[in-house]
């Protein structure tokens, strides 16, 4: 059975196994050593309830309270801050007794990836903010000393994996910054020659219809706006547009007629929609004779299902030469090929047959 004896004297109070035990051990209680543990725990609650807690005035950074930099930067001693600060410490301490302290790292690959950012055309802002640093502190990395001075040589190990994590692509760059205009445009074009009709387009972008035009003519679009027309047509490439009412049916192939007027290609026949340095590369390899699918004509001169919109414009030049030649009318070729009569006239009207 426990015992409990308390001191008159001090208030100290000890638990013993028996009786026995605390009356030779509790005598041997240092009355003056618990009265300096009492002062000691006293001083540590005044300290913490007198503890300065001060908010961050910094213009950007915007320190939180109950982390280190607060209590280095804003000095907030607060109470989480300053066990934020001792915890760090000991972190530090640790790390140095067991080999693993790695305050700095080489700056020369950050530096690196920083410039090929900058040539992708990210500016130093954008990268400050997807690094969360400090716009200063990115300029001190891409540009090297002056005087001789080589720069910064060394960072923190945090500071390069949030600068190295950034990708150089399109996507990293600030959505209000222009980017050139020619994949955007070639997506657009190639989801309408697949039977998407503008205004369903500029509607699913949430843009007005008048404003997707300007963007389909400008040579520049903001990166937002190019980042959001990749997205629909990742979407979009492989579906075909809604065609459950006649009101649908009339726009998509309006749309397909636009598109085969203005030789604008589908998704499939780009192999690479971005990088290809010739907009009209595939459409004028295409309109060669060496080009030309017989097999695809043939189908669609039998009225095999081929669809004008199949066809490049090689193939579909040749499919109305021929059908016209067999004495086949505009009305039936448009019906044949389903499409739209004033399409046939206009292909006639390219490759002069009557």
């Amino acid at each position: 059975m426990n015992a409990t004896l308390t001191c008159p004297a001090c208030g100290y109070s000890g638990t013993y196994a028996s009786d026995a035990l605390a009356d030779v051990h509790h005598a041997r209680h240092s009355c003056a050593k618990h009265r300096q543990a009492i002062e000691r725990a006293r001083r540590r609650v005044h300290r913490a309830q007198g503890r300065v807690k001060r908010d961050c005035i910094h213009p950007r950074a915007r320190h939180v309270h109950g982390t280190r930099v607060a209590y280095v930067k804003d000095r907030c001693r607060c109470t989480d801050c300053t066990a934020a600060n001792t915890a760090a410490g000991r972190a530090v301490h640790r790390a140095q007794t067991f080999g693993r302290w790695r305050p700095f790292v080489d700056a020369a690959p950050v530096r690196e990836h920083i410039r090929a950012l900058r040539a992708a055309g990210i500016g130093v802002e954008q990268i400050a903010r997807l690094a969360g640093i400090s716009n200063s502190h990115v300029r001190e990395l891409a540009d090297p000393g002056r005087n001789g001075n080589p720069g910064i040589r060394r960072v923190r190990p945090q500071t390069a994996q949030r600068v190295l994590r950034i990708r150089v692509d399109q996507a990293s760059r600030a959505p209000r910054s222009h980017v050139v205009a020619t994949g955007t445009h070639r997506r657009l074009q190639a989801l309408i020659a697949v039977g998407w009709p503008h205004d369903e387009l500029a509607a699913r972008l949430g843009r007005s219809s008048a404003g997707l035009r300007r963007s389909m003519l400008s040579d520049s679009v903001t990166a937002q706006t190019a980042q959001d027309v990749g997205t629909l047509y990742e979407q979009l490439w492989n579906l075909r547009p809604p065609q459950s009412t006649h009101d649908q049916r009339a726009a998509a192939d309006a749309a397909r007629a636009l598109a085969a007027e203005r030789g604008w290609l589908p998704p499939l026949a780009w192999d690479d929609i971005d990088t290809d340095p010739d907009p009209r590369h595939h459409a004028q390899h295409a309109e060669t004779d060496d080009d030309l699918d017989e097999i695809a004509v043939e189908r669609a001169l039998a009225g095999d299902g081929v669809r004008l919109e199949h066809l490049t414009p090689a193939e579909q030049d040749e499919v109305v030469r021929r059908l016209t030649e067999r004495g086949r009318s505009i009305r039936d070729i448009a019906q044949q090929l389903a499409t739209t009569k004033r399409t046939i006239s206009r292909r006639r009207a390219s490759i002069n047959v009557a």
